[in-house]
């Protein structure tokens, strides 16, 4: 009986390597499928890859583009409101100027009849009264 049992573990142990040695050989054959499939994948992306590089020297150069418009515009809106600040300190020095001098006048031209109405005042009382 034994020699029956030492049958049934060598006819089993046959078994087991004859399906291990077909999961390494399908293993293999998987491995390459996939390798093959990685090289097909690769192949077809490089194209998409190379225009999506395109893409982006394009929008780097139109950044560069806009911001150097940017520039540009901010120079030239700094430049307007400078000269317009220069436009309005000028106007207050043509307008403002003259009007203070001339409420100046005007304060003094007060001040003086104030001065010469109170002894006018009095003259005048003292002939009518």
């Amino acid at each position: 009986m034994s020699e029956v049992f030492l049958g049934v573990i060598a006819v089993a142990t046959l078994v087991m390597a004859l399906i291990q040695l077909g999961l390494v050989v399908g293993g293999i054959i998987a491995v390459k499928r996939v390798n093959e499939m990685l090289t097909r994948v690769e192949a077809s992306a490089k194209p998409v890859l190379a225009h999506v590089d395109e893409l982006i020297l394009d929008t780097k150069a139109s950044l560069a583009a806009a911001r150097a418009q940017v520039d540009r515009v901010e120079r030239q809106t700094l430049h307007v409101l400078t000269r317009t600040e220069q436009a309005v300190q000028r106007v207050e020095g043509y307008l403002v100027a003259p009007a203070r001098e001339g409420i100046a006048l005007v304060a003094g031209a007060r001040a003086l009849l104030s001065a010469f109405r109170m002894p006018l005042l009095r003259i005048i009382r003292s002939a009518i009264g």
